[in-house]
């Protein structure tokens, strides 16, 4: 499991040292949204606050009944409040022994609070994700165990991570955020090798009381 560490600083501020030597390296272009890319891989910069987000990205899902569901992400947080939390992988340490099991244990202070859907996300297929989550206590908490397979919705975020060296591919950052209706309301990023701010016992602060 790739551990990541939170900045209490901006998370603005926090992107920038990340993506400083990275922009020494590649010449940038612009993209039609206005935001820089780099020309290799064309990926855009991470998410910020009072962003809107990728809404029109597939991903996947088993639901209730053991359906397998594909959809657009926004189909998730339209008209919602949403809190999504992102992993770089299922069954990985860090991830099973502290980051899923806080969600599992709070979703539903979160719902009292509000929240209409919790949201796990990991670059891995959604067979994948249903095992993990039934395993973890996930589909009892009402959490979606979203597969993002191909990486398109960490790609589109500006959050997909090279591990490649790891033997683990392009994964995800660790992340959460509160989302309006799509809006970003509140975001914890991680970087590094620490786990420390996107928790849910952290989200569920930044929610109002019921």
């Amino acid at each position: 499991d790739m551990r990541a560490s939170t900045s209490a600083a901006s998370p603005r501020a926090s992107w920038a040292r990340r993506g400083a030597s990275a922009r020494a390296r590649a010449p940038r272009t612009r993209s039609a949204a206005g935001r820089d890319v780099t020309r290799r891989g064309l990926h855009r910069q991470p998410v910020a606050l009072g962003e809107t987000l990728p809404m029109d990205v597939q991903v996947s899902y088993f639901d209730d009944d053991g359906n397998l569901v594909r959809c657009e992400f926004g189909d998730l947080l339209r008209g919602k409040t949403a809190v999504v939390f992102a992993v770089p992988g299922a069954f990985t340490p860090t991830c099973s022994t502290k980051h899923l099991p806080g969600y599992v244990e709070r979703a539903d202070a979160m719902r009292e609070r509000g929240v209409d859907e919790v949201i796990c996300v990991s670059v891995n297929d959604a067979f994948v994700m249903n095992a993990w989550g039934n395993s973890a206590g996930a589909k009892m908490a009402k959490i979606k165990m979203v597969a993002d397979g191909s990486a398109a919705w960490s790609k589109a975020c500006g959050v997909d991570l090279d591990l490649h060296e790891q033997g683990m591919g392009t994964r995800s950052r660790r992340y959460a955020l509160i989302a309006r209706d799509g809006v970003i309301e509140y975001l914890a990023m991680e970087s590094g090798q620490k786990y420390e701010t996107s928790g849910a016992a952290d989200i569920l602060e930044r929610l109002p009381l019921p």
